[in-house]
């Protein structure tokens, strides 16, 4: 719909036209001064001195060169400072910072180590078999290359009496300096003796 503007006493008017009142003779259509027309042509509504309003083009804006670092460009200078840092970091210090920590989908097609820490849906995991990065290998799908670090304290082992605090498949505690993962249910043997495996 087009939007026509005249100047009335000094003062731009502006509509839509689609009733027009006539300030013109217009015999030669059958039409005379004084009289409202309904949906009147376009060549009526330019005879009666109305043209189509055209909005004016706002001016370019002034290019402005870039004197200061955006946020992303702050935040990932941030990053690469602190990554040299985060590897000599323990699994609970990690934590506290996991952001800083390469996402699982940047090391897609790449070769990870055991020991290697990403950040992958909100939580962090540690890699404990080497391999490549495929996207269909996701951390929390795969509990034999990755192990989600979590701040979670892990017992001291307790020597079972009877059949009373028996270890069952995947108890963890912490034995010798060591933190143990059980390999049988039912279990009363010391961790290292048997029934047991190693994790750190």
């Amino acid at each position: 719909m087009s939007m026509y503007t005249k100047t009335i006493n000094d003062r731009q008017v502006f509509s839509d036209c689609k009733v027009l009142h006539l300030e013109n003779d217009h015999s030669s259509m059958g039409l005379v001064t004084g009289q409202w027309v309904s949906n009147p042509s376009e060549e009526l509504i330019l005879a009666e001195g109305w043209e189509i309003y055209v909005p004016p083009t706002p001016p370019e804006p002034e290019y402005e060169p870039q004197t200061e670092p955006g946020f992303d460009e702050i935040i990932q200078a941030v990053k690469n400072m602190l990554a040299q840092d985060t590897e000599a970091l323990s699994d609970e210090a990690a934590l506290s910072v996991a952001a800083l920590f390469p996402t699982f989908v940047s090391k897609i097609g790449q070769a990870v180590s055991v020991g290697e820490r990403l950040w992958y849906d909100g939580k962090l995991y540690k890699v404990i078999q080497a391999h490549t990065i495929q996207d269909d290998w996701k951390p929390d799908t795969l509990p034999a290359i990755y192990t989600e670090i979590s701040i979670v304290e892990i017992p001291e082992w307790v020597q079972p009496i009877g059949d009373t605090g028996l270890y069952m498949i995947g108890d963890k505690v912490t034995h010798n300096g060591h933190t143990w993962e059980c390999t049988s249910n039912y279990n009363s043997y010391e961790p290292g003796v048997w029934g047991w495996n190693q994790i750190d």
